[in-house]
């Protein structure tokens, strides 16, 4: 049976994540501010070593590779091609499997592996980005997040693939109910690491993942997401069974664009709001948490939306 690509939250406890209530209304400013707390997100900077390249803000297996192969490498393959200019390259490289053959990458600047990197504020509620993998030999790939309050680990989130996915594709994790954190630590590897953090799982073939644009909240879709202005929008009842009703600042009387993406990014459900509409149906969408977007010209706003019955 081929597994598909999936997205967990990871519990400090191990339980299944808890029913929750997500916030309402965001800002698109505090959500860009939150986004750029990533260090090197969008993998365009890069520092000369000798006769290779590692990514800024990042550690790496370069270092320690022998000969002339490389596990981690600048790609001119990116996504959005609006956005930048490069990706990360992760391959793995199992003649050698002496460590230094390992495709995988973290965020630096941590006391130890798998401790806080890097500080946030706010409250990010999602792990979003861009890839695409070539796992091989039953490889796993893995996009993992870990929170931290004062040093200790207490929330995170986790995409996983076992398939090929050729094309660029989009992620969304829903990260675990969590209070309050103020770091971060963030893994991408073409093999699989227990929970992020421990013995890893492979590699076991020539995998080979690319990932791009990593972000807070919201997908990362062209530059000019800079200068939106501060849009506010809600959605209720959330969880929601077949109807949901909506609620934002200033329409303009204008048609706007409502689109709902599931937790990997595909767009399940669009539609044009006419002036005046404030709820849709729903009933055509199984049970899981989705995006739901709203856009209009030069701003949009999103939400999470959790869909039960």
């Amino acid at each position: 049976m081929i597994k598909k690509c999936g997205v967990s939250t990871i519990n400090t406890d191990k339980t299944k994540m808890k029913k929750f209530t997500i916030i309402l209304t965001v800002l698109i400013a505090m959500t860009i501010e939150t986004n750029a707390q990533i260090p090197n997100s969008g993998f365009e900077n890069w520092t000369t070593v000798g006769s290779y390249e590692n990514p800024t803000d990042w550690s790496n297996s370069n270092g320690s590779s022998s000969g002339s192969f490389y596990p981690v490498t600048k790609s001119s393959d990116h996504y959005p091609m609006s956005v930048g200019n490069y990706s990360i390259r992760l391959e793995n490289q199992i003649p050698l499997l002496n460590g230094s053959s390992y495709g995988f990458a973290y965020t630096e600047n941590a006391s130890a592996s798998c401790s806080p990197s890097f500080p946030i504020t706010g409250h990010p509620t999602n792990f979003c980005g861009y890839y695409k993998c070539f796992p091989l030999n039953n490889d796993t790939i893995q996009i993992g997040l870990m929170l931290f309050q004062n040093g200790v680990w207490i929330a995170g989130a986790e995409f996983t693939c076992t398939n090929t996915v050729s094309d660029w594709s989009s992620f969304i994790i829903p990260i675990s109910s969590y209070t309050s954190a103020d770091s971060a630590y963030i893994a991408i590897a073409a093999f699989y690491n227990d929970t992020t953090c421990g013995f890893p799982y492979g590699p076991f073939g020539n995998s080979v993942l690319y990932v791009d644009n990593l972000s807070f909240d919201n997908l990362i879709t062209s530059i000019s997401e800079q200068s939106f202005k501060n849009i506010t929008f809600s959605l209720f009842p959330n969880p929601a069974y077949n109807i949901v009703n909506f609620d934002f600042d200033n329409t303009n009387k204008v048609d706007l664009t409502l689109n709902i993406y599931n937790v990997i990014g595909t767009l399940v459900k669009s539609e044009i709001l006419k002036q005046n509409q404030r709820q849709i149906n729903i009933g055509d969408l199984g049970n899981g948490i989705y995006m739901v977007e709203i856009k209009f010209k030069e701003w949009t706003g999103k939400q999470k939306l959790i869909i039960q019955r």
